[in-house]
């Protein structure tokens, strides 16, 4: 026997009595199958099937939305930010999930390929771009989005890849670390104001000549402690 993996279409095991494919409907029309009984009404990721020529049926793998999938996207909405799904699945079954997820915008049947190519329209049309994933196939996204994040129980491919790894599979954690994000941001710039203001104010005072050695020692090391304090309150943040 032997195997051969076709990419973006599937696997072709070499049998004593023909061959057996099994992938999507690329792989079969490759190979000239007929498979006009094929039934279309079906949600899910769908695996063609056949043997020797002959069309055997297909197997429907469906997903299902995590518990905390529609409060995240919720979360994310009230953030001001576009969520986007980019998924290899079928069109119908990517929509569905769209739907009951409350997604703004689907990218359906693509290739690892294709997804790094819809990443750079999203970009051009919203600006940065942040990609959460887990799969193999989610690495060049991965790489090429300007904050990859992926799942910690992803694939190995994912995780090295990613910028950010979440140590848990909750969607939680997405508007979390975003949240998280902002504010250290805010506490950043509040740190390099605050320092910037007692330095000049210092100066002023020196070149006055009201300002004394104690005062220059303030402005260098208290400062920076009392910015590194400051900075110590992200730690007890809620978000």
């Amino acid at each position: 026997q032997t195997f051969v993996v076709i990419a973006g279409e599937g696997l072709v095991v070499e049998v004593s009595d023909g061959k057996i494919l099994c992938g999507n409907i690329k792989l079969l029309e490759r190979f000239e199958i007929d498979f006009s009984v094929r039934e279309e009404d079906n949600y899910g990721t769908e695996v063609l099937v056949a043997r020797a020529g002959k069309y055997l049926g297909q197997i429907i793998i469906d997903d299902t939305l995590k518990e905390d999938a529609v409060a995240a996207v919720t979360s994310l909405k009230k953030m001001n930010l576009t969520t986007a799904m980019l998924t290899g699945d079928a069109a119908e079954s990517a929509q569905a999930v769209a739907r009951a997820a409350g997604i703004d915008e689907v990218r359906a049947k693509l290739l690892p390929q294709d997804k790094l190519n819809e990443l750079g329209r999203l970009r051009k049309q919203y600006g940065g771009v942040m990609f959460v994933g887990d799969g193999i196939n989610d690495a060049p996204v991965l790489a090429g989005a300007d904050v990859g994040a992926a799942m910690g129980s992803g694939a190995d491919a994912a995780i090295e890849a990613a910028d950010v790894v979440f140590m848990n599979s909750e969607m939680q954690a997405i508007p979390q670390a975003i949240a998280l994000a902002k504010e250290t941001t805010r506490i950043a710039w509040q740190n390099v104001f605050f320092a910037l203001a007692i330095k000049i104010i210092i100066m002023a005072a020196g070149f006055a000549g009201y300002a004394s050695m104690w005062a220059a020692v303030f402005a260098d090391t208290g400062v920076s402690i009392l910015c590194v304090l400051n900075s110590i309150r992200i730690l007890y943040k809620k978000i």
